[in-house]
């Protein structure tokens, strides 16, 4: 009997085959979010080559079925709207919130965020503790163009997404006092060390203050099909199937390291 990875793996290939897509067309959001996805920087000068932890463990499911993985970084409303219309095959570290407001397919979590949020020292300085999640609400938050916020209990409407491109203008709004915090993962401002100088020297000049988000509302990365095809259907099944072979030996993980070591 074939097994069933081997099985799943050979009908998508006859299916790509036929539909004459044996590349898996990809995408990022355009912000960068190392470990996980970022532009390559060569020199110090920023490429167009995509690296990071997510997307070294697609191109690693994707060399097991013979996929050639090819990758776009685009504004993030832009990404989740072209794969939910087919126009891209996959998106990259989705989280369960974006995935339900585009209608796509999530694939098994492979790596879970740890939750903080940030505030200016200078706008507040006697502090700004969250006591518990629902006081989230009392604030004025912002954060990134197309990301939604209704883990934390927040109506993604009442969150300033303006056209903040980077963490930089984030930070400066906070200090401009054009709103009170935002929230991010521990995990993706550690990245910002090794791609970012500038951004560096402002977490750690005192200005702003980092604190862990109450009530550990964790979040999951997750890559997302559309939820309309047969194709992206079976795409999810292979990679799922292709997930829990690897989380045997806590690939993500590893790779996770890699980039922060």
């Amino acid at each position: 009997m074939i097994p069933v990875g081997r099985l799943l793996a050979l009908m998508f290939s006859m299916v790509s085959v036929s539909a004459g897509a044996e590349t898996i067309h990809a995408c990022v959001d355009q912000t960068d979010l190392p470990p996980f996805s970022y532009a390559q920087r060569v020199d110090d000068r920023v490429t167009d080559r995509v690296v990071g932890a997510s997307v070294d463990l697609l191109r690693k499911i994707g060399l097991a079925h013979s996929w050639t993985i090819e990758i776009q970084s685009l504004p993030w409303t832009r990404c989740l709207d072209m794969v939910a219309h087919n126009r891209l095959q996959l998106a990259i570290n989705v989280d369960k919130t974006d995935a339900k407001a585009n209608k796509l397919q999530t694939s098994t979590s492979y790596f879970t965020l740890h939750n903080v949020y940030f505030y200016s020292r200078k706008m507040h300085p006697q502090g700004l503790t969250l006591i518990n999640l629902a006081d989230v609400q009392h604030y004025r938050r912002c954060g990134f163009l197309g990301y939604h916020f209704d883990l934390f209990g927040v109506d993604s409407n009442q969150v300033d997404r303006g056209m903040s491109s980077g963490y930089e203008q984030m930070i400066a709004k906070l200090h401009l006092g054009r709103c009170d915090l935002f929230i991010d993962s521990r995990e993706t401002m550690a990245g910002q060390y090794l791609i970012n100088p500038k951004l560096r020297s402002l977490l750690v000049n005192g200005s702003l203050v980092i604190q862990p988000l109450p009530g550990e509302p964790l979040r999951d990365l997750h890559f997302a099909v559309s939820g309309s095809t047969p194709q992206s259907n079976l795409l999810l099944k292979v990679i799922n199937t292709s997930l829990e072979n690897l989380d045997k030996t806590k690939t993500m993980d590893d790779l996770v390291n890699s980039y922060l070591k």
